[in-house]
Order: structure tokens, then sequence, then C-alpha cells
């Protein structure tokens, strides 16, 4: 029998670390702890892990992402997790397709053709010299390449990169560079999708971890932290919360208000996805990676022709919030695709959630970090460092690291 102590946990619900939260961050988060041999619990609300990794399978050998899409051989703490979890011999390696722009009469144009090279030419020698820190995007890359470069090329591209308006993004946190990993594809995917590959790292990576659990209260204790959720009491020596913004700043209202106020100051942004699938046969559009909707009801279009099929082609549209309701929506896919809807054979809505990220954020985020500095408590996620996968990862490593050493 397990020896039974406050709240009637036992040694058995007892933990070195839990993470709370399955996404990409949380993932990585625990398979790190436990490569470090501690004992670590993951806990994830919904009923798949991913978080803003979301693969559809309509077949069983057919998936869509219709959330993050693509990884880099630069994401290698995603790539240490994966490797510790026995499962790094199964990258795809996603095709060469570049990204165009598309007209709403239905023509595609090269970003290349929007590119005024004179005004690059003339801007770019005096904007690289210019730091990123502080300044947003709008501001950066209107200096590097010129404002009018940036108002045809790089605002409608960096909004279909972050699926919202990007003019306000911090630059410190767009592109940032990381260490290559070269045994691996510089882009890849996964068999079943970025989803399956965070699945294998949950059954490989020696961490115990649990769906359909929603987290309803933590509390600061002696020597650790209690975890509630589901009628149930966990306790830990350190926390992880692998969160959104929002969500990390309610469990932190009661036993963290200073912390919970500064996470209370980012916000969150809904972004309409509706993945579509189709006969290869039945569209004429050529294979691309995706499409820029500069002045369209959609920030992007996402595909999965980097990963093609023999029969059939997916297709994610990433709408405005303001692009209407779903039949407005299903109608202008059909003509960008130029099908009719019945020809539709498998579609799916879901709505993204993402922090909206301006140049607030980066100081507030070292704010944060300073006051975890020594605290048996992380914060990973998306609203730190950065949207991408790799910053995600990046971060959960980083904090991990900290954990670690205390």
């Amino acid at each position: 029998m397990h020896a039974t102590g406050e709240l009637g946990v036992t040694q058995a619900n007892h933990y070195d670390a839990i993470v709370v939260g399955g996404g990409a961050s949380g993932v990585v988060a625990a398979a790190r702890m436990a490569a470090a041999g501690r004992r670590v619990l993951l806990l994830e609300a919904g009923t798949r892990f991913g978080g803003c990794i979301q693969s559809w399978r309509p077949s069983t050998d057919f998936w869509l992402e219709l959330g993050a899409h693509t990884a880099y051989n630069s994401y290698g703490p995603l790539l240490r997790a994966l490797t510790d979890s026995g499962g790094a011999d199964a990258l795809l390696r996603r095709e060469k397709l570049g990204y165009r722009f598309l007209h709403t009469d239905g023509g595609l144009q090269s970003p290349l053709a929007r590119l005024g090279w004179i005004e690059a030419a003339v801007s770019m020698p005096f904007g690289l010299r210019r730091p990123k820190a502080g300044r947003d995007v709008a501001d950066w890359f209107g200096r590097l390449l010129g404002p009018g470069n940036y108002r045809r090329l790089l605002a409608p591209a960096f909004a279909a990169v972050l699926s919202q308006p990007a003019d306000r993004f911090p630059a410190e946190w767009l592109f940032r560079r990381k260490p290559r990993v070269k045994s691996a594809p510089r882009k890849f995917t996964y068999p079943g999708g970025l989803q399956a590959l965070l699945e294998r790292i949950v059954r490989g990576a020696g961490f115990e971890a649990r769906l359909d659990t929603a987290v309803t209260a933590i509390e600061r204790r002696s020597g650790g932290f209690h975890v509630r959720a589901d009628g149930q009491t966990w306790t830990c020596a350190q926390l992880l919360l692998a969160l959104p913004v929002d969500a990390a700043a309610r469990l932190l209202r009661a036993s963290w208000p200073e912390l919970a106020s500064r996470l209370e100051q980012f916000v969150m942004v809904e972004i309409p996805a509706v993945g579509v699938v189709v006969q290869a046969k039945r569209t004429s559009l050529p294979p691309v990676a995706g499409l820029i909707g500069a002045d369209d009801l959609f920030w992007s279009v996402v595909t999965r022709d980097p990963v093609p099929h023999p029969d059939l082609r997916g297709f994610t549209f990433h709408f405005r919030p303001d692009a209407g309701d779903a039949a407005a929506c299903r109608a202008r896919i059909a003509a960008v695709l130029g099908v009719a809807e019945a020809d539709f054979l498998h579609v799916h809505a879901t709505i993204n959630r993402l922090p909206a990220l301006d140049t607030r954020h980066p100081p507030l985020a070292a704010e944060i970090s300073a006051m975890l500095d020594g605290q048996p408590l992380a914060l990973v996620g998306n609203y730190l460092n950065g949207l991408s996968i790799g910053d995600c990862a990046e971060r959960a490593e980083r904090e991990v690291q900290r954990l670690l050493a205390l």
C-alpha cells in the first residue's frame, strides 16, 4: 500500500515534475525532464496531444495540418526529444515548393515579382545596421527593404506566417536564427503529421501522460505544488505550465497574483481555419506550399503538396476574423480551387488561438523570466520568445535546464 498524506495524496501521486498542457512546449518539456531521470506527469485537458499542432486525418493514408504545419532542422530541442523517444528515423522530408500571392481574380504571382529591387538596394545597407530590439516588424523590415516593398510584399507575407496582422509583431522574435541539426531534413514532417510526431514522443520518452484531464487549481505548498483535476490531487516538487497564456493566468491568479497580472497583459486572438480535401484531378491549381491572400478573406492557404499523395490534395484556409459565415468561406474555397463545393471530399473547421504579440511583450517576457528565477515553477509556450514550434521547444528545453539546476 502507498502511504497517504495531506488531502489523501499518496506517494504514487507524487512526481518530481508535473507538466500542464500537451502541446509542443509541454511535450518537449516533459521529454527533456524525463531524459534527466525525473519522474514526470503530463496532464492535457483535451482529447489529443498537439495544442496548436493539429493534424487532421480524414482517411487512413491522408492527413492535413490545420495549425502549425512545418518543422525545420533548426528545431534542435524538438529533434532531441524525438530522438530520446526512438522515433527520429521516421522523419519525412517536405518537397521544396514555394508560396505564391493569390490575386482576387485567381491569378498567381511570385513573391519576387512584388519586390522593387531599386528600393531594396537603396534601403538595405542602412536597414541592416539597425538593431531589432524594441522595434516592430513594420518599422524594422520597412527600413530594411523600403516602405513600398514592405507594403506590397512583406506585410501580407508576414501576416500569412502569423495568421494575424504582423505590423506590430516584435522584429526580434521573427525568424530568430537557431543552430541546425544537419542529420535531419531542412524541412520535415512525420507520418500522420506533426501531431503524430508529438504522439510518438509521448509514447516513447518515458513519462506518464493523461488526456481529458483538465487542471482546475494549483496551490503552492511547502516543498512544491498541489495540482487538482477531475477530483484528483497530485503533488510535485516542480511545476511547468505549458498552457495558452490566458489559461496560465487563470490558474496562477490565486497563488501567484503578481505573476498572473503580467500574463493578463497578453491578448489572445482566434483564427478560423477550414481544411478541405479534394481529388487531385479536380483542381488545376499548380502544386504550391501555400498561397498568400494579400487582400482576400484569408491570411493564407497551406497545402499538403510538399508531402504529395497520388490521388488527393489538401488545403487549409486560415481566414480573417471578418471573413464571413461558413457559407462565405466555403464559397471562397471553391472559387480559389476552381471546383464546386460538391467536389469537397472532406471538410473540417477549427479555431486556432494565438497570442497577438507586439513590442511590449519581449520586455514583459524578460520580467516574467526574472520573476521565475530560482523558483520551482516554469512557464513555457508561444508567448515568451516567439510563435514558432522551434521557439516553443527552445523555451521548453531552456526552462527544464533551469529547473534541473535548482
